[in-house]
């Protein structure tokens, strides 16, 4: 029935429902008519059963011959086959056979209904006379013993009788189905012609010309139906102006916004999805369009998540950690749109990255943790020379001159590291945005500054400082916050140099970037620890920087100062060996 025509359809329903009601009502008619005949017959067959029995209630059931005879001689006039069979199934005289040529005749429907209720019926195919027979068998008591008495007769006849009524039956309702047919394609013409018209009209609107009318038709019901057509259309016309309007807006919000936006069906298949969304898990927004939430990003977590969204008619809000394309940390929240009552149309997800806010969260609880640790440590020494000192001690010439030299030797330590905490407090307000504060410096006297500034350590250890640099390298760099960043490494490569070692100082070109290099031949730092040196107040070995006077804060001071200037800063160690910190300016 899919694409064709009203008229197609009205012709064709209209015949199909002619042809089934005239073989139903040639069906019913046929059987109605053969019930009956059968009723007529199987009440003549009980009626000429009950007559045999009369006859025969003066024989006893021994006298077979006579009982045979008799059954022929019946079976003649009464155009009838009769048959006796004794209770076990065994036929004792028949009309038209021999009794002793016939099988035992027990498992015969007729004669088993007979000895079950006195008397049976039955329509079946004779295997004796290979026919179909009409059978009535009656039960009937002779000195004791049990006599079924059976009359048929075969139903060839009425079978064609039947035939022939089917046939005449059928001509006529072939000739009614024509005539059927005939009105109906008529009246169907009739009714589709203004249909047309109006079908024109629609595929129009289909096309957006939504401004052109659909002439109306003088018939009432289809005139009406006109009308509303050309009047949903100017309707439709108005609602598609304002629904665009108000996708654009949404198009434009969605976009706009830094949570990423999931739209979901009942069966999690994805609506839609804003950029930010897409972008959080490496798609592009029309790639996941009307795909599976779980074929496309596959996190066990989430997808449980929206299950859960979707059978709650609650507000549900979980956060879940992400590894591909990047590893990110999002807030997820997730609610169910309604659609009609008891159905459900789909879920809203929104994700809010929290990376950042997490690392800087992480970030303060170290820094206020290792502030108060550092601070903690010399405050309580002090604290603890002065109750000392309090408690009689300065009596003591001796050892309240050590004690006096410990605490100024704390009081010092608290001094520097408040001066680094205010110099890195500075550095991060220090606007690297702004290029009036970079300006072209050459190396060369950057690095002869630096090395004017941890001169006495220098000689103090005797460690040798060398330089590898071209002479005409220039950098647009801040010199100030510059010099300030490699004296803090100078300052580390001394330290933690042995003595008589060699720092080299180096700056080279390499394709479009200039490198500053401090090599030492120190310690070393261990793997575990590289990523982390760059953290305030962390130390590879807090015992043995607190006794050279480290605050823990020289290499984040280095961080923020690279960042300023637009460096990418990075370190190379080995074990024994001694580390390399990198600078690398884009130029």
């Amino acid at each position: 029935m899919k694409n064709q025509k009203l008229i197609t359809r009205l012709f064709t329903s209209y015949v199909l429902i002619a042809v089934v009601a005239i073989i139903l009502i040639i069906y019913f008619s046929s059987r109605a008519i053969e019930k009956f005949y059968f009723a007529q017959k199987a009440a003549e067959l009980k009626a000429r059963a009950e007559l045999v029995q009369e006859i025969i209630g003066g024989y006893t059931i021994g006298e077979t011959d006579s009982l045979h005879n008799l059954c022929e001689s019946l079976g003649k006039r009464t155009d009838t086959r009769i048959t006796l069979i004794n209770s076990l199934g065994i036929v004792i005289a028949d009309s038209k056979e021999n009794p002793g040529n016939m099988d035992t005749h027990s498992d015969r429907p007729e004669v088993i209904e007979a000895l079950e209720r006195g008397e049976g019926l039955s329509r079946r195919h004779s295997y004796t006379l290979e026919e179909d027979h009409l059978y009535y068998a009656r039960l009937m008591t002779e000195d004791g013993k049990n006599l079924i008495i059976r009359v048929s007769f075969p139903t060839v006849a009425l079978e064609e009788a039947l035939g022939a009524l089917k046939v005449d039956l059928l001509l006529i309702g072939l000739i009614v189905i024509l005539i059927i047919a005939g009105l109906n394609f008529y009246i169907s013409r009739i009714i589709t012609k203004p249909i047309e018209i109006m079908e024109t009209g629609a595929k129009r609107f289909a096309k957006g010309k939504l401004k052109m009318k659909v002439p109306e038709s003088s018939v009432l019901e289809l005139g009406s139906l006109a009308k509303s057509l050309n009047e949903m259309a100017a309707q439709i016309f108005d609602r598609i102006r304002t629904i665009t309007q108000q996708k654009n807006e949404q198009i434009a919000i969605l976009s706009s916004m830094t949570e990423g936006v999931l739209a979901l069906d009942k069966d999690g298949r994805i609506l839609s999805a804003n950029r930010a969304a897409a972008d959080m898990f490496g798609y592009k927004p029309k790639r996941i369009l009307n795909r599976f939430l779980y074929e496309m990003i596959r996190h066990a977590e989430l997808n449980d998540f929206v299950a859960q969204v979707l059978n709650s008619n609650d507000t549900l809000q979980c956060r879940i950690s992400v590894y591909e394309p990047e590893e990110l940390i999002l807030n997820v929240i997730g609610s169910r749109m309604p659609a009609k009552k008891g159905t459900i149309a789909g879920a809203v997800i929104v994700f809010t990255d929290l990376t950042r806010i997490q690392k800087l969260e992480g970030v303060r609880r170290d820094f206020v943790a290792n502030v108060s640790h550092e601070l903690k440590t010399p405050i309580t020494s002090i604290q603890g020379y002065v109750e000392t000192l309090q408690n009689g001690a300065l009596t003591d010439t001796k050892n309240a001159e050590r004690f006096l030299e410990i605490i100024a030797k704390h009081a010092a330590r608290l001094g520097r590291i408040i001066d680094d905490l205010l110099e890195l407090s500075r550095i991060e307000e220090f606007s690297g945005e702004d290029e009036k504060v970079l300006e072209s410096t050459k190396i060369e006297d950057l690095f002869r500054s630096t090395i004017d500034n941890c001169q006495e350590l220098s000689a103090e250890r005797n460690i040798q400082i060398k330089t590898e640099i071209d002479p005409d390298l220039v950098l647009k760099v801040n010199t100030k916050l510059m010099v300030h960043a490699l004296v803090n490494l100078l300052d580390n490569a001394l330290k933690y140099s042995p003595q008589e070692s060699v720092i080299i100082l180096r700056a080279y070109q390499k394709k479009s970037s200039i490198i500053l290099e401090v090599a030492d031949e120190g310690v070393g730092i261990e793997t575990e620890h590289l990523e982390r040196i760059f953290e305030r107040f962390y130390r590879v070995d807090r015992g043995r920087s607190r006794d050279i006077g480290g605050t823990g804060l020289g290499l984040s001071i280095v961080k923020h100062i690279a960042r300023i200037n637009k460096a990418d800063l990075e370190v190379e160690s080995t074990i024994g060996k001694g580390s390399i910190f990198r600078l690398t300016f884009r130029v």
